[in-house]
């Protein structure tokens, strides 16, 4: 049922106190793939025109149509978005994009329903993937289908894994702005050392990374597997267990019913028991310092990390990564970002011009992609000389780019964001604080029995 937008002041305060910080990209290594506390809201937002960009559009003292980017990207991916908006408003004299920082994407996303709630919403909004089924169902984004097919712009040329979540009611709501894949990031030259191949399965990666741990007085000095404190890497192996994250109907979590959520956990667990697995604290993560120093063996992140990575490793060993091990599947969440034009907004016309810029211009998101890490979002990205030479320079990216042929995003639902709440709890209370795991996991189905049957 459509929610509707009562009381969004309130939630978005407690969103925006709750996830401070939360998915900035001056580090994508760490990337989250999702915004952890998200609060539903309940008031309308208003409904798409019946034609796109049929609002009186706001004008720039040149004369020029201005449209409000907010976004959430800092650092390093920040700065590319300031170039690529200065490159966009330089090729034509008919619209200014005005690019605003507004923290993370849950406080960007706070902020903009606000925005709506007063009648000043932005024109563009970047969201975390996570959070785009919670705004689509309150009417937020525009649908891009009628300005895609109005200029021959084909929505099957973006790369399936990366569109799975973003069509909602046969509308199209929001495009890949930065997207990446789950991978395992390996020092190759610790596995020669120790005569162990790559790991393409849960029992060889459980075989590889006991073997290449080393403990010394009862400390780990080098851990075999290095993993985030992220539910994102859960939702891989319950997929990659055969499970599903949801039952059918969403009426409950399908991965406690048939017993792979508890896999998933006993499986991290066993190695966490054994010293082979740092499973970082989220108050001090030390995931990518201890991979890139040569303290980990291996490491489950994001492919938007291979840029930093190979920076800060340099000659000191062979930095290479493969796709997800498989359980009995192979299969693989995605992370990062996308970003639509609001319903709300009065320049949606010209909104869609630097969207479509995007997409289609070379300084777009072929820029975005090459300086920041990112995969390549279309197939005809995918297909450029620069990507194929970036490729030829650095197959790691080309490895993460075909990891995606297992991409698999199914459990984003629309009530997602108060569910992955009460998941980050129960992983906190197994992996961190070593609950007992059945336990956990029947609280944490009873918290989502509640969110989902309300």
């Amino acid at each position: 049922m459509k929610k509707k937008l009562t009381g969004v002041l309130l939630s978005v305060s407690v969103l925006a106190a709750a996830l401070a910080g939360c998915g900035k990209s001056s580090a994508p290594a760490q990337e989250p793939a999702s915004t952890a506390a998200d609060t539903q809201q309940s008031e309308a937002a208003p409904e798409p025109s019946e034609e796109p960009g049929t609002s009186e559009a706001a004008t720039s003292s040149e004369g020029k149509t201005t449209v409000q980017f907010w976004h959430a990207l800092s650092g390093t991916n920040g700065e590319l978005v300031d170039q690529l908006v200065a490159d966009f408003n330089s090729s034509q004299d008919a619209v200014e994009v005005v690019a605003t920082f507004q923290g993370s994407y849950a406080e960007a996303a706070a902020k903009a329903e606000q925005a709506i709630y007063a009648g000043n919403a932005p024109d563009i909004l970047l969201v975390a993937q996570d959070n785009v089924g919670r705004l689509a169902t309150n009417g937020v984004f525009a649908d891009l289908l009628p300005f895609m097919q109005k200029d021959g712009i084909d929505d099957k040329d973006f790369v399936e894994a990366f569109v799975q979540d973003a069509y909602y009611d046969g509308a199209l709501v929001d495009v890949p702005f930065g997207r990446s894949a789950q991978i395992l990031h390996i020092n190759k030259s610790i596995l020669d050392e120790m005569g162990c191949a790559v790991p393409t399965t849960w029992d060889e990666l459980k075989e590889v990374a006991l073997k290449c741990t080393v403990v010394e007085g009862g400390e780990t000095k080098q851990y075999g597997l290095a993993i985030p404190f992220d539910q994102w890497q859960l939702f891989a192996l319950v997929q990659q267990a055969g499970g599903h994250f949801f039952n059918e109907d969403v009426t409950g979590l399908g991965c406690v019913e048939d017993g792979t959520a508890k896999e998933a956990f006993t499986f991290l667990r066993e190695l966490q028991d054994a010293g082979a697995l740092y499973y970082a604290d989220p108050a001090n993560d030390q995931t990518g310092s201890l991979f890139t120093s040569g303290s980990a063996a291996m490491m489950i992140n994001s492919s938007g990390g291979i840029t930093s990575n190979t920076a800060n490793i340099g000659d000191s060993f062979e930095y290479v990564v493969s796709p997800l091990v498989k359980g009995k599947i192979a299969s693989m969440p995605t992370g990062g970002c996308g970003f639509g034009i609001l319903a709300a907004s009065q320049n949606q016309e010209a909104a869609w011009e630097f969207v479509k810029w995007y997409i289609q211009d070379e300084k777009g998101g072929l820029a975005f992609v090459l300086g920041s890490g990112y995969l390549p979002f279309t197939k005809t990205m995918a297909e450029s000389s620069a990507i194929q030479e970036l490729w030829g320079r650095n197959e790691n990216y080309k490895i993460a780019y075909e990891a995606l042929a297992d991409g698999d995003d199914s459990y984003r639902i629309a009530n997602l964001t108060p569910v992955i709440t009460e998941f980050r709890t129960c992983i906190q209370a197994i992996m961190l604080d070593k609950q007992d795991i059945d336990e956990s996991l029947a609280t944490f189905s009873d918290s989502v029995d509640v969110i989902l049957n309300e």
